[in-house]
């Protein structure tokens, strides 16, 4: 008869171990570094608008959000984009590069199969804008909205705004957070839970609760309708990279699903009849 194992599973190693705790310091660190300039950016812009239009701060505080969003402009929007998405890009590369001293293709900088990559990205980037469209649809049939697009600058007639913002959320966004979420999170993840049993389903599970959390402040109303697919949504772009190794599936199904949201919403903007719901 064979005896009972009664000694304690083996300890991570001192590396992994590591590698979890880094990875919890860099995320407390830059959620932080997002607090701190989505507060120092917009409220420059606003201390530009009051100097140059003598507003008092009186009037400024009893203004309606939409008021004080138009006063930012998309120019203080798309700075905020193009600084947040600076450090999501920075801090991977720090600790990846500068700290452990590993190459740029651990964080998936690699294009070893094109034809693959770019395939399995586009075919991802259409999967994702079909669940999103079956996700909306069944949370509009319990009249749940959420009011993301709502959070832009965008108005009739600013086409040269409309560009910017395009391609700072259309093209930056998705380099950007594929770097952090997919190169960074997802991957650290895999080095310390890959091998075991429950890994596989932890790391794409936990990495996607992030990722759409990283999303929640940009609805202010049904929220739960805006997580749901970004939650999915993390989930696919997880495969992309678990299957290759590379960012490239990641970055092009997310520039897909961005891009062809943004256009659909631009031609809302500047053709409201034709969007009656908008």
């Amino acid at each position: 008869m064979s005896e009972l194992n009664l000694t304690a599973p083996a300890p991570l190693p001192i590396r992994q171990q590591h590698l979890g705790r880094n990875l919890v310091i860099d995320l407390v660190v830059l959620l932080l570094a997002v607090l701190v300039i989505s507060v120092i950016i917009p409220g420059f812009f606003l201390v530009l608008h009051i100097v140059q239009q003598g507003t008092s701060l009186a009037k400024l505080q009893g203004m309606q959000p939409d008021e004080i969003l138009k006063i930012i402009g998309v120019p203080g929007i798309v700075a905020l984009l193009v600084i947040q998405n600076m450090l999501f890009i920075l801090l991977p590369v720090a600790r990846v590069i500068w700290l452990r001293r590993e190459p740029i293709a651990t964080l998936g900088w690699q294009l070893s199969n094109p034809l693959r990559d770019i395939g399995l990205g586009v075919g991802i980037g259409v999967l994702i804008l079909i669940c999103n469209a079956l996700i909306g649809f069944t949370f509009a049939s319990f009249n749940m909205r959420q009011n993301q697009a709502a959070q832009y600058p965008l108005y009739p007639g600013d086409l040269l705004g409309q560009a910017a913002f395009f391609i700072g959320a259309a093209i930056l966004v998705p380099i950007g957070e594929e770097v952090l979420f997919r190169g960074y999170i997802f991957n650290t993840l895999q080095r310390m839970w890959g091998e075991q049993p429950w890994g596989r389903a932890a790391m794409f599970g936990v990495s996607a609760f992030i990722f759409s959390l990283a999303h929640a402040a940009s609805a202010s109303q049904d929220v739960l309708a805006l997580l749901v697919p970004a939650f999915l949504m993390g989930l696919l772009l997880n495969y992309g990279m678990y299957r290759t190794g590379s960012l490239v599936p990641g970055i092009i199904a997310h520039t897909l699903n961005n891009g062809l949201a943004l256009t659909a919403l631009l031609v809302c903007v500047n053709n409201p009849t034709i969007c009656p719901n908008f």
